[in-house]
């Protein structure tokens, strides 16, 4: 016989019969329900970037300080190689330039006359500038201007000394005469000073009557040589040209006939 619940009119197995029916589902129904998790909203997080203190920011300025005095020497000494070199360049078509010139002059490099700016001529010699007698065997002017200098658009002397010292007056180079074209000095850098010796356009500096080369050791009435590194760079009569800190008796001549300073 049926239990009944008191007061009830089902049996106790109905009951029972009928919560089991409204029971949790199974696991294959659970499969059926798909669990989001909420989407992940993160905090924003300042991260704390420490600053330099005072005295790691002295360290790293001294350190700066000592690197930068270890290598602008070494610039320097660089470029200024690098301007030594490209001014025996500019020699060295100058030289060129000159042998080209006397082979349609009977032998002569160009005269020089006074201070000549470009495109005028000399009251004594009725000549242009050295340079600009020069200029139909260069292709630029530019090779008249040394790197080095700060002071001069056309930065190189005429070499003329031996023909001044035989004339006694401006006068051309006679290469026919020149005994020793390794030694005879053609041309070259100069410090020319544009306070007593012209303006800063001549473009016809020599060294008829003032020494360029080596300072009181080769003659006074002597002007500043020293262009690169505490030197200077000279063009000789056979198409060389070498780097030189002070004039040498044995390798520098500025006569046609002997080895001779300039005095």
């Amino acid at each position: 016989m049926k239990a009944m619940h008191p007061g009830w009119g089902a049996s106790i197995d109905q009951f029972d019969n009928a919560e089991s029916s409204q029971s949790t589902p199974s696991f294959t129904s659970l499969s059926k329900f798909e669990f989001r998790r909420p989407p992940h909203r993160p905090f924003l997080v300042m991260k704390l970037k420490r600053a330099f203190t005072l005295i790691e920011l002295l360290v790293v300025i001294a350190i700066i300080a000592i690197l930068a005095a270890m290598l602008l020497p070494a610039l320097a000494t660089a470029k200024q190689k690098a301007q030594t070199t490209q001014c025996n360049s500019n020699l060295r078509q100058v030289g060129i330039g000159l042998t080209m010139y006397s082979d349609d002059s009977e032998g002569r490099y160009p005269i020089s006359g006074g201070a000549i700016p470009w495109n005028q001529t000399d009251a004594v010699t009725r000549a242009a500038s050295w340079m600009q007698q020069l200029f139909a065997q260069m292709t630029t002017t530019n090779i008249y201007h040394c790197p080095s200098d700060r002071k001069w658009q056309f930065s190189y002397f005429n070499g003329a000394r031996a023909a001044y010292a035989e004339a006694f007056s401006p006068a051309p180079v006679n290469t026919r005469k020149i005994m020793y074209p390794t030694a005879f000095v053609v041309s070259g850098d100069t410090g020319w000073d544009n306070a007593t010796l012209g303006s800063p356009d001549d473009a016809d500096k020599d060294d008829y009557s003032q020494n360029c080369v080596g300072g009181p050791d080769n003659g006074a009435n002597w002007i500043e040589w020293r262009i690169h590194n505490k030197g200077q760079n000279l063009l000789f009569a056979d198409g060389h040209t070498k780097w030189y800190k002070k004039y040498l008796t044995n390798e520098m001549t500025f006569r046609y006939d002997s080895m001779h300073g300039w005095e």
